[in-house]
C-alpha cells in the first residue's frame, strides 16, 4: 500500500514491551496502528489501547492468541465504550475471527489495501463509530455508557449463520402469544412495574415489526402518574371600603362632677390593658426564636463531581466470583487543589451496617487540570469488590505519609457516594431487598445461586451458559458434513437442552435412561423457564427481570437507569425469543433416529439451531432497517454500566455518623 493510497495512515513504527512477543504500535498520525503478533498478550494490548483518542487499527496477525475467543472481543467492546475511541480491525487471514469481531460490532477489513480504499472513498471517519467495510454487516454506533436504541424481533427472521457456507433462511413458526415483559418503560418518574418472563414448552410467537417502548400490557401492572395538589385555595370576598355615613355633631356635654371612688376603674383597666400588650409582645418573641427549629432553612442540593464504576477484568473461575467487578474507575471533574502539603486520597469503604471495617486504598487522586482519573486494577486475586464495598470517600490528608485508613476527622473529608441501601418495606415483603441487594444479586453473588455453588450472580451465569450453548451447536455441522457423525450431533444437542431446561427439568425433553453429559452442578438453573411461573428455582432470564424490576422500585433508582432496564429488557426478550426457538429443534432432534439423522434434511434443522444459538448471544442486524437486536453478549456488558454511583461533595450531618464503622467495640 503506498502513502497516498492511505495518508493518513503513519508508516514508521516502534515497539511495546510487555509481552512474549512484540507488539508495535504506531500513533504518529491520524491514526493509532497496533501490530499485533501472534506471542502478544491481550493485556498488552489493551494497555496499549488505554488512553488513546486518534482511532485504533488493529493488524491481528494470524493465530494471534490475543483475540482467539468471544469473551476477548467482548472484553474489547467494553473497553472500547468505556475510552470512547473508534476501533477498526484488519484481518488479513479471514476466518472465524472476522465474524467475532463483526458480531461485537467492530468494522474489519482483508487487508490494508480495502481500509485505505474505504478511507479515500469516505466510508471511514474519525468519529465515534466507523462504517464497516464492503461485504461485512453495517457497524452501529454504539456510545459510550448510553444505551443503544433496539427494536423487537420482525415476524420473519433471516439469521445468518456462523460460517457463509450452506445457509437458508428459518422457517416460519405457528404463532403463539409471546410473554413479553416491560410496557412503556420511559424515564419519566411514573413507576411502572417490569413483570417476569415466562417461558413456555411450546414456539414463540413472532415479534411484530414495530419500533418503540416495549410492548405488552398483559404483564405490567399499569400505575397512573399522580396527580399535582389541588390547592382549593379561595379568597374571602370583599367590598370597596365606603366613608362612613356622616352623623350629626352631637350637642356638647355638660361635664359631669367626678365621685370619689371613680377614679380606681379607670387605672385598673389601664393596667389590663398594658398587661395585655407585654403579654402578647412576649409570645411575638417566643415564637420568633422557635421560628429556625420549626422551619429550618432548606440544605442546599450537594454538588456531584463524578462518579465511581465498577468494571470486570475477565479473570473468571467456575468456582468463586472472582474476576467479576474486580476494577474500580473513579472519574472526577471540577475539583479544587488540596491544600499545600496536602492530597486527595481515595478509598472504598464497605457497608453501612456492616459489623467489620472495610476500607480500600484506591490510591492519590492526582489532578490534571481539576479531574481525576483513576483505573484501580484491583488485588491478585481479583476479588469481586462489589460484593464487599458500596461507598467511595475521599480524604485530604498529608502527602508525606501514605494513611493506612481514613481518619476519623470529618473535617479532612471531602467527597464521598454511595449506592442506595435503604430497603424497600413493602405490606407483605418478607426480604425487604434494597437497590444494593438487587444490583449485587445481578452482579456479585445471588444466594439462590450460592446455595447450589454457582458464585458470581445471574448475569454472569446466563452469559457463560449462552455461550457454552453456542460452543456445542457451532461444532456439529462441519463433522456432520464430513461423515455424518450424529453420534456428536446428538450428545451436543443433548448438553444444550440440559442448559436450555436445567438438569431437573431436561428428563422431561429426552428419552428415557439418557444419561448426563455435563457438569451438572452448572446446568442446575437453566436459561429457559420450561415449567411455568411457578418453577423453582426460576430460569435465568425470568430471575434477571425480577432483580431489574426491584432496581426501579428500590429507593435511590434514577430515570437513567429506568431508560436502561428497558433497554437490557429488550435484549432479554430477543434471547428468549432465540432460546426457545432452539430448544424446539433440539427436541425434535434428540427424538430423531440415527437413520433420520443422516438424511440430507437434517442440514436444515443443523443451521436452524446454530442461527438461533449464534443469535441468542451476538444477536442480529435487522436487514430491513440495519438496527442490531442485541443479544446475551451486549446485555452482559450493558448490564456492568449500571454498577455506577455518583460522587458530591461530603457535608457532615446526622447521617453521616459511623460511616466507618467502629470494628474494635462493635457489640455482640
Amino acid at each position: 500500500m503506498s502513502a497516498t493510497e492511505c495518508q493518513d495512515i503513519p508508516c514508521t513504527t516502534f515497539e511495546i514491551a510487555g509481552s512474549e512477543g512484540t507488539m508495535k504500535q504506531n500513533d504518529t498520525g491520524g491514526f493509532c496502528m497496533l501490530y499485533v503478533e501472534p506471542a502478544d498478550e491481550r493485556a498488552s494490548v489493551l494497555q496499549a489501547i488505554d488512553g488513546q483518542k486518534k482511532p485504533i487499527v488493529i493488524l491481528l496477525a494470524e493465530h494471534a492468541r490475543a483475540f482467539q475467543r468471544p469473551e476477548d472481543f467482548a472484553t474489547l467492546k467494553h473497553i472500547k465504550r468505556q475510552a470512547d475511541v473508534s476501533i477498526v480491525f484488519v484481518i488479513p487471514h479471514g476466518g472465524h475471527l472476522v465474524q467475532l469481531a463483526a458480531r461485537n460490532g467492530f468494522p474489519v477489513y482483508l487487508s490494508m489495501d480495502a481500509l485505505a480504499e474505504a478511507l479515500s472513498a469516505g466510508r471511514v471517519t474519525r468519529t465515534r463509530s466507523l462504517n464497516r467495510a464492503t461485504g461485512s454487516s453495517d457497524s452501529l454506533d454504539r456510545s459510550d455508557f448510553v444505551p443503544k436504541k433496539t427494536v423487537p424481533l420482525p415476524e420473519t427472521l433471516t439469521a445468518p449463520a456462523v460460517s457463509p457456507r450452506k445457509t437458508r433462511k428459518l422457517e416460519d413458526l405457528d404463532p403463539l402469544p409471546a410473554n413479553r415483559v416491560a410496557n412503556s418503560i420511559t424515564s419519566s418518574g411514573t413507576n411502572h412495574v417490569i413483570s417476569n418472563v415466562a417461558p413456555t414448552n411450546v414456539a414463540p410467537s413472532p415479534l411484530p415489526r414495530k419500533t418503540g417502548p416495549l410492548a405488552t400490557s398483559a404483564y405490567v401492572k399499569k400505575t397512573e402518574p399522580l396527580a399535582p395538589p389541588q390547592r382549593d385555595i379561595t379568597r374571602r370576598r370583599t367590598v370597596p371600603l365606603q366613608p362612613p355615613p356622616v352623623q350629626p355633631t352631637p350637642a356638647p356635654l355638660e361635664p359631669s362632677k367626678s365621685s370619689p371612688g371613680s377614679f380606681l376603674p379607670k387605672v385598673l383597666a389601664i393596667l389590663a390593658i398594658f398587661a395585655v400588650a407585654i403579654g402578647g409582645l412576649g409570645s411575638f418573641l417566643l415564637f420568633y426564636q422557635k421560628v429556625p427549629d420549626v422551619l429550618p432553612a432548606s440544605a442546599a442540593a450537594p454538588v456531584v463531581i463524578g462518579r465511581v464504576s465498577f468494571l470486570s477484568s475477565g479473570q473468571l473461575s467456575e468456582n468463586s466470583n472472582q474476576g467479576i467487578n474486580d476494577e474500580v474507575l473513579v472519574e472526577l471533574h471540577n475539583l479544587p487543589n488540596p491544600a499545600a502539603q496536602k492530597s486527595y486520597y481515595g478509598w472504598l469503604l464497605g457497608d453501612k451496617k456492616q459489623s467489620d471495617e472495610q476500607a480500600i486504598l484506591l490510591g492519590v487522586l492526582r489532578l490534571n487540570k481539576g479531574s481525576v482519573r483513576l483505573l484501580y486494577p484491583g488485588d491478585a486475586a481479583h476479588t469481586n469488590l462489589l460484593a464487599i464495598t458500596s461507598r467511595f470517600l475521599i480524604t485530604e490528608e498529608d502527602s508525606d505519609v501514605t494513611p493506612i485508613s481514613p481518619t476519623p476527622d470529618y473535617n479532612a473529608w471531602r467527597f464521598y457516594g454511595e449506592i442506595p441501601q435503604t430497603p424497600l418495606k413493602e405490606p407483605g415483603d418478607t426480604q425487604n431487598f434494597s437497590y444494593l441487594d438487587h444490583l449485587r444479586h445481578l452482579l456479585a453473588a445471588d444466594p439462590t445461586l450460592d446455595q447450589m455453588e454457582l458464585p458470581g450472580g445471574l448475569n454472569n451465569w446466563l452469559y457463560r451458559n449462552t455461550s457454552k450453548v453456542l460452543e456445542w451447536m457451532s461444532s456439529t455441522r462441519e463433522p456432520w458434513e464430513d461423515s455424518k457423525d450424529v453420534g456428536l450431533l446428538r450428545r451436543q444437542t443433548i448438553r444444550a437442552l440440559s442448559y436450555l431446561d436445567g438438569i431437573s427439568y431436561v428428563k422431561q425433553d429426552l428419552p428415557p435412561n439418557t444419561p448426563s453429559m455435563i457438569n451438572d452442578r452448572l446446568a442446575r438453573i437453566g436459561l429457559l423457564e420450561v415449567m411455568g411461573p411457578t418453577q423453582d428455582p426460576p430460569g435465568y432470564l425470568t430471575h434477571i427481570v425480577h432483580h431489574l424490576n426491584g432496581l426501579l422500585q428500590a429507593p435511590g433508582a434514577t430515570p437513567e437507569l429506568r431508560k436502561n432496564v428497558a433497554d437490557i429488557v429488550m435484549a432479554l426478550n430477543n434471547a428468549k425469543y432465540w432460546l426457545t426457538r432452539l430448544r424446539m429443534d433440539a427436541q425434535k432432534l434428540v427424538k430423531m433416529s440415527d437413520a433420520q439423522l443422516r438424511q440430507p434434511a437434517t442440514l436444515n434443522l443443523i443451521n436452524d439451531m446454530i442461527d438461533n444459538a449464534t443469535n441468542a448471544y451476538s444477536g442480529e442486524i435487522d436487514p430491513a432497517n440495519g438496527q442490531m437486536r442485541e443479544g446475551v453478549s451486549w446485555l452482559h456488558d450493558h448490564m456492568q454500566l449500571i454498577a455506577n454511583f455518583s460522587i458530591s461533595t461530603f457535608t457532615a450531618n446526622s447521617q453521616s455518623i459511623q460511616m466507618i464503622q467502629d470494628a474494635k467495640h462493635a457489640k455482640a
